[in-house]
């Protein structure tokens, strides 16, 4: 193994000398070939990119939280029949519903 004090490789680095002269427009073509390989992102990637932001996220979990709630809270509503009824129909062995059953 070569030492690093007499590495071959740094002679030939120190000797080396580019020939030729680069265009003056090169530069710009190549941001110009970078930028057609990169498209513009989709709707909904601008959309998730937003939303995967920490405040961004907590704004949203806290959005989630609520519209539980409040559809939790919507959901809530009198029962359709009585008590009694639904006692009657539960233990009744001509209801429909056990009857449907068998």
């Amino acid at each position: 193994m070569n030492t690093p004090e007499n590495d071959p490789l740094d002679d030939l680095l120190l000797e080396w000398q580019v020939r030729g002269e680069t265009p003056a427009s090169q530069q710009r073509e190549v941001w110009a070939r970078i930028a057609a390989g990169e498209a513009e992102p989709a709707w909904w990637e601008s959309f998730l990119l937003l939303m995967l932001r920490p405040r961004s996220l907590a704004l949203t979990a806290a959005a989630a939280v609520v519209l539980g709630v409040l559809s939790a809270l919507l959901e809530m509503r009198a029962p359709e029949i009585s008590p009694h009824d639904a006692y009657v129909q539960c233990v009744s062995p001509f209801a429909s519903v056990h009857l449907a059953s068998h």
